[in-house]
């Protein structure tokens, strides 16, 4: 009913919003006084009006699906190969792979994911783990992120697997 987001929204200028249904923002204003000293700053909104403006300019919606459809494609053939990535999550350039110890009984592979982050980074890759396990890597390169850039991480990324598993 109620979705919260920010950070890249102004695209280093802060900036949030907050989007629901009308009819819960009816009701939040007829029974509660709201006030916020930082709110609706004209410089944010026209930085996040500009960030908007350039995302559907450069097509960067639909360039995030096709490059994240191919790093899918990629990653899940790397998969065939390295059993520690237990599986694949996410939508556009957005993933969470899992890295498992079996993939059949899903076992998290809690040191692994940690020493391929400082790999990756040693290889000028940035990425961190996360989960109640820190089992999982989470990829989230910006929307300008080509195929050429997913080639050079899936190639990166094949090396650190050989080198830590």
């Amino acid at each position: 009913d109620i979705v919260t987001m920010g950070k890249p929204m102004g695209n280093g200028h802060p900036l949030a919003a907050t989007v629901t249904r009308r009819d819960l923002v009816d009701s939040f204003s007829q029974s509660t006084h709201y006030f916020n000293t930082f709110g609706g700053n004209p410089v944010s909104c026209a930085a996040g009006l500009a960030v908007l403006d350039v995302i559907e300019k450069e097509g960067l919606q639909d360039h995030a699906l096709e490059v994240g459809l191919y790093l899918n494609a990629g990653i899940n053939e790397l998969a065939t190969r390295h059993l520690a990535i237990g599986d694949l999550r996410g939508d556009g350039l957005f993933k969470s792979i899992e890295m498992v110890k079996d993939r059949e009984t899903r076992e998290p592979h809690s040191d692994l994911a940690p020493r391929l982050v400082n790999a990756l980074r040693e290889r000028q890759i940035l990425l961190n783990s996360s989960g109640v396990d820190d089992n999982i890597l989470k990829l989230r390169p910006p929307m300008v992120f080509t195929k050429e850039h997913a080639d050079h991480f899936l190639q990166v990324f094949d090396e650190v697997l050989v080198a830590a598993t």
